[in-house]
């Protein structure tokens, strides 16, 4: 019996990485997969000379290392963020950023409560409840959590203010993305909740 030609080892190896790699339900594995299949294919369409197949590899291998090198970016903010005391400003890069001016409003009460936000600078004001912010704040985030999804209070720009929106939508991602992120946001909740108890206790 003949040995197999190693071209013919090569695309049933490349075919093999393709048939697992759907099997893959985390992105890691997946691209790792992806990267190892454009590797055997490539291997294959050189020896084969079919330049199609080696054109389209030679372009989707760079393409997966540029992603798996954005999801590991990306975790190591979101798991950095999730280590240590709760601290919003690990993941800034990852919100937006909005000014306002001295009495802008910035959401009122019955608003639809889609994202939450961060205090950079300024001081903000809960008209309804008659509590006042200043920078390094979390606030809005209580909204995501509730049947309503609508703000509690209105919240009133005291003086010029720099605060960051990150929507729900993105909480979602970020979440899916990464269990890390999810730890994150509940423990940045839970410390939110027990300094409104320290401050109903105080009152």
């Amino acid at each position: 019996m003949s040995e197999l030609p190693w071209i013919d080892i090569a695309s049933y190896v490349a075919s093999s990485l393709v048939f697992v790699a759907f099997f893959m339900k985390a992105i890691l594995p997946l691209r790792l997969m992806a990267i190892a299949s454009n590797v055997a294919f490539i291997v294959y369409a050189l020896g084969a000379g079919l330049v199609p197949i080696l054109v389209l590899h030679l372009c989707l291998l760079p393409l997966n290392a540029w992603r798996i090198l954005q999801h590991m970016a990306v975790v190591r903010r979101v798991r950095d963020a999730a280590t240590g005391a709760p601290d919003i400003r690990k993941i800034l890069p990852l919100m937006q950023m909005q000014t306002y001016g001295a009495g802008d409003v910035i959401f009122r009460k019955g608003d639809p409560g889609r994202s939450l936000r961060y205090l950079a600078e300024g001081r903000v004001r809960f008209d309804e409840v008659g509590v006042e912010i200043g920078e390094g704040t979390v606030f809005g985030e209580i909204a995501l959590f509730l049947d309503t999804q609508s703000r509690t209070a209105t919240a009133t720009c005291l003086t010029d203010c720099t605060v960051y929106r990150l929507s729900k939508e993105k909480v979602i991602e970020l979440t899916v993305l990464d269990p890390g992120f999810g730890l994150f946001l509940t423990r940045m909740v839970a410390e939110r909740l027990q300094q409104n108890v320290e401050a109903t206790r105080s009152a």
